[in-house]
């Protein structure tokens, strides 16, 4: 029982160590039976995990902020907290802790298929990403619908105790799960007292024959090299075992790519391309457009069902179904409309899709009108080798699906 500490990278702010020696104490108080797993400093694609809570109930990532103050801010636009010190900005937290959720999800869906199948993928996706601030934060109500989003939530060392006993993912994570968890994320066990590296069993010095370890290659070289040369059959041998494992490390190769590999954007890619397109529109004087958590949220669904449905159009042509059809679903108001344009290839998703659907956007008149339009907000979403710009536009309203111009490519 207690609490196992283990590390991407050591912490280098004294901040974080203090908040992550708080967080210690609550864990250690609200979990007095059982091990939990502390994680710090976790890399992740699109930056590093402050902290992840590893408890039988499921995983719980902390993003600590040496903040106390009055927090403000929602699921779009900056953040800001008011401390004694005055006004600070922030990025907007809830879109980069849900990046971070989902780039952890990616890896504990990797490790799942690898260690503990019997979990089931889609229960991953219960995983809570909090923003953490220090003690006498305040974080008014009113500014994000938590009825609604279940997995985020800002809290201190007064608020995470009761927070903690209602984490319930669904499934039972077992010490060896845990185990699998740091394995496969390349963590190192340490102690938080002394901050030094704990050895496992097995990390000392190996045992075998004396020399360098140079100098035992060189010795089994020339042993393998003398049998090669004077029996043929280990000649045959080791040529069909090398063949063999060229063949099988290519196919473990090709069905890892599969896994791993991207096939749609994440938020971060919606939002890059965004800043891209920004770009483009200050250089034709036009006004940069807000990156809108819910306007990504229906492009990719455009997105994705293009691909499904395989076409380009604004309409589905079997459901009937478009953007401003669907806007209501995911948070638009029908005061607030909806223009798409939409791109395609045929190679499907590759990296960059979205700044070359942009690209090829800005060479066709109607889709370059489009794009630099008076809009306030926008976002770019592609699956597969489907894309779709969306801007809104608060200056017309209905639920009509858009009909012209054209405003959609398809290359080679």
């Amino acid at each position: 029982m207690g609490i196992r500490f283990f590390r991407g990278q050591k912490t280098k702010f004294e901040h974080e160590h203090h908040q992550l020696k708080e967080i210690a104490r609550i864990v250690a108080k609200e979990f007095p039976d059982e091990t939990v797993y502390l994680l710090t400093n976790v890399l992740v694609a699109n930056g590093e995990l402050d902290c992840v809570v590893l408890t039988s109930h499921g995983p719980l990532i902390l993003d600590l902020k040496a903040f106390s103050g009055t927090i403000r801010g929602s699921e779009n636009g900056k953040w800001q907290v008011e401390t004694k010190d005055g006004i600070h900005t922030l990025p907007n937290l809830f879109i980069q802790s849900k990046i971070h959720r989902q780039d952890f999800i990616d890896k504990m869906i990797m490790i799942c298929r690898g260690h503990f199948p019997h979990i089931g993928e889609i229960n991953l996706k219960k995983i809570g990403s909090w923003a953490y601030f220090c003690k006498g934060s305040e974080y008014p109500a009113g500014q994000i619908d938590f009825r609604r989003v279940k997995w985020f939530r800002v809290v201190t060392a007064e608020s995470l105790p009761e927070k903690l006993r209602f984490i319930d993912a669904g499934y039972t994570l077992r010490p060896e799960d845990m185990d699998a968890i740091v394995r496969d994320l390349h963590l190192q066990e340490y102690s938080f007292s002394t901050n030094k590296e704990i050895k496992g069993p097995g990390t000392g010095k190996p045992k075998g024959f004396p020399g360098t370890t140079r100098q035992k290659i060189l010795v089994a070289l020339v042993i393998i090299i003398a049998l090669v040369l004077i029996i043929p059959e280990i000649n045959m041998m080791i040529t069909d075992t090398a063949t063999g494992a060229v063949h099988t490390g290519g196919v473990l190769f090709q069905s890892v790519s599969k896994d791993t590999l991207k096939s749609a954007s994440r938020p971060s890619d919606s939002s890059d391309a965004l800043a891209y397109l920004n770009q483009l529109r200050e250089q034709n004087g036009k006004k940069p457009l807000y990156f809108d958590e819910r306007l990504y949220n229906l492009s990719i669904v455009r997105a994705r069902d293009m691909q499904q449905y395989e076409y380009l159009a604004y309409i589905n042509p079997r459901t009937g179904t478009c953007a401003n059809s669907l806007k209501t679903l995911y948070g638009l108001s029908t005061d607030e409309n909806v223009v798409e344009s939409a791109y395609g290839q045929w190679n499907g998703y590759t990296r960059g899709i979205e700044r070359q659907a942009i690209d090829s956007w800005l060479q066709e008149p109607g889709n370059k009108n489009q794009l630099l339009g008076n809009y306030s907000a926008g976002a770019v979403s592609c699956s597969g080798g489907y894309c779709t710009f969306l801007g809104l536009n608060n200056d017309r309203t209905g639920n009509e699906c858009q009909t012209g111009p054209p405003g959609m490519n398809m290359t080679s």
